[in-house]
């Protein structure tokens, strides 16, 4: 059959107790990769995160830019909190096909 790979993402100020080898979940680490998040992030660096298009996440994050007019910087603690959040359901009755 086979093994599958399987994906867990952690955040956290400490990185986590796990060790290559370790047995969790079922299942063995055999590989762990950390991911450094600067300070300030660009649009740029949020679409490839989020996968959602530049105009609605400059829309969504309208009043915490951090830059000039032409340059969008977000605080990454902010910008990741807010887009984590799953938008609000839409008002109104649904459409008739």
């Amino acid at each position: 059959m086979g093994s599958f790979k399987y994906l867990i993402t952690v955040e956290s100020d400490t990185p986590p107790q796990v060790m290559l080898g370790q047995s969790a979940f079922g299942g063995e680490i055999v590989g762990l990769e950390m991911e450094k998040i600067p300070t300030l992030v660009s649009v740029a660096w949020l679409v490839e995160k989020y996968g959602m298009a530049k105009t609605t996440i400059i829309k969504r994050l309208d009043g915490f830019n951090q830059g000039s007019d032409g340059k969008f910087l977000y605080d990454s603690k902010t910008a990741m909190a807010i887009l984590s959040q799953n938008p609000k359901s839409k008002r109104g009755a649904k459409r008739v096909n």
